[in-house]
C-alpha cells in the first residue's frame, strides 16, 4: 500500500508541476514564498496577541464590561485576517502565477498548430476542437485561492477523546494552509455537484507542554522531559499536498437577460465538501527557547524525526459563501515505529477567495 501511494504521489507532484526541469525547482520557489507567508501571519499573530493583552488589562481594571471585552477582541481577530489577507495578496498572485504556468505553458506546451507534449510525447491534435474544449473546460471551472488557519493536535490510537489530555498545548498548537483551488462543474446543467482539487502548503506545529520536547533515539521519536527549563518548545512540520474533495454548491444560477443563456455561480449560498488529501512532507523543525547561564539560546533542530514522508489524510468543510468550518485529520501516522498511533488532526476556518 505504501508503495501504491508513493508511486501515485510521484507521478501526481510531477505532472502537476514539475513537467520540465527549472533553474529553481518548484518546490523551492514555493516554500521561499510560504516561507514569506509564515512570517507574515507569525506578525500579525503576535500582534495580535499584544492587542489582546491590553484588551485584558483594561477589562482587569473595569474600564471595559466583559461584552465590551468579547466585542473588541472579536474585532481584533478581523482586523488582524484582513492584515494578513492584505498583505499575503501579492505573494498569493506569485504563487497562483506560478500554478497556473506550470499548468499552462508546461504541461500543455504547443510545439506546432497541430501538436502538443505532455511529458517527452508528442501527441497530434486538432487546434480549432482543442480550442472549443479548451474554452468550455473553463466554462465549468473557477479557481481560488485557499487560506485556512485554526488549531492542531494529535490524536492518540485514533481516539478523538485524547484530546482532552492531550501533552500539547490546545491554544498553542495550530495550524496554517495557503493554496490555489480549482473546482469544476460535474454535470454540464447541474449546478449542485462540483469537484475541488489543487495544490495546497500546509503548516502543522505542536507546542509539547510540562517542559517537553520531541527527541530522536535511533528510528524512534518521543517526548522527554528538558533538563534545563524551556521558554518555548516549538515542533513544526510543511508539507505539500494534493486535496481532492467532492462539493456541494447551493448556490442558485442565474438567467442573462439579454440571452437565455444560464449563469452557474459558485460560492454565493451554503457549501459543503469532503474528500482527503496526499502529499509529501518538505520540512520538519524543533525549535526550542531557553535561558542558560544568563544567555538566551535559541536552538533549531532539522532533520526528518522519524516522520512519514507521505503523507495522506480525510478532510471535509461546511459554511457559507467563502467562508467555511474546515476539518483535516491524516490516516497516516506522525512518526515511524511508535507504540502508540499518533494522527495529526487540524480544525479552524477556511476561506476560499
Amino acid at each position: 500500500m505504501i508503495k501504491i501511494v508513493s508511486t501515485l504521489i510521484v507521478f501526481l507532484v510531477i505532472g502537476f508541476v514539475n513537467i520540465h526541469a527549472q533553474e529553481q525547482s518548484f518546490e523551492k520557489k514555493v516554500k521561499i514564498l510560504s516561507d514569506k507567508i509564515e512570517a507574515i501571519t507569525a506578525d500579525e499573530r503576535l500582534s495580535l496577541k499584544e492587542e489582546i493583552k491590553v484588551i485584558n488589562r483594561r477589562l482587569k481594571n473595569n474600564e471595559i464590561t466583559e461584552t465590551e471585552a468579547q466585542q473588541l477582541k472579536k474585532e481584533a481577530a478581523e482586523r488582524s485576517a484582513l492584515k494578513i489577507r492584505q498583505r499575503v495578496s501579492a505573494i498569493e498572485k506569485q504563487l497562483q502565477d506560478l500554478i497556473q504556468h506550470k499548468v499552462d505553458d508546461e504541461i500543455f506546451t504547443e510545439e506546432n498548430r497541430r501538436r502538443f507534449r505532455i511529458g517527452g510525447f508528442d501527441i497530434d491534435y486538432d487546434t480549432k476542437y482543442h480550442k472549443r474544449y479548451r474554452d468550455r473546460y473553463r466554462g465549468r471551472t473557477t479557481s481560488y485561492t485557499v487560506l485556512a488557519f485554526g488549531l492542531n493536535n494529535l490524536a492518540i490510537d485514533n481516539s478523538l477523546s485524547s484530546i482532552d489530555d492531550s501533552e500539547f498545548n490546545f491554544w498553542k498548537s495550530h495550524f496554517f494552509e495557503l493554496g490555489i483551488n480549482y473546482k469544476t462543474r460535474i454535470f454540464e446543467n447541474n449546478s449542485l455537484f462540483y469537484v475541488n482539487y489543487g495544490l495546497s502548503v500546509m503548516y502543522n506545529t505542536l507546542r509539547p507542554q510540562k517542559n517537553q520536547y520531541f527527541i530522536a533515539n535511533g528510528n524512534i521519536t518521543t517526548l522527554q522531559t528538558h533538563s534545563i527549563a524551556l521558554d518555548k518548545s516549538k515542533f513544526k512540520n510543511v508539507q505539500l499536498v494534493v486535496p481532492l474533495l467532492i462539493e456541494l454548491d447551493f448556490s442558485k444560477p442565474t438567467s442573462a437577460k439579454e440571452s437565455d443563456k444560464i449563469r452557474y455561480r459558485t460560492n454565493k449560498s451554503v457549501r459543503l465538501g469532503a474528500g482527503g488529501f496526499i502529499g509529501i512532507n518538505l520540512k520538519t523543525k524543533q525549535v526550542l527557547k531557553y535561558e542558560e547561564n544568563d544567555i538566551n539560546v535559541k536552538d533549531i533542530q532539522k532533520g526528518d524525526f522519524n516522520t512519514n514522508n507521505f503523507v495522506y489524510g480525510l478532510s471535509a468543510f461546511i459554511g457559507h459563501k467563502d467562508t467555511s468550518f474546515y476539518v483535516k485529520y491524516n490516516l497516516n501516522e506522525l512518526f515511524k515505529n511508535t507504540a502508540t498511533a499518533q494522527n495529526n488532526i487540524s480544525f479552524g476556518v477556511r476561506f476560499d477567495w
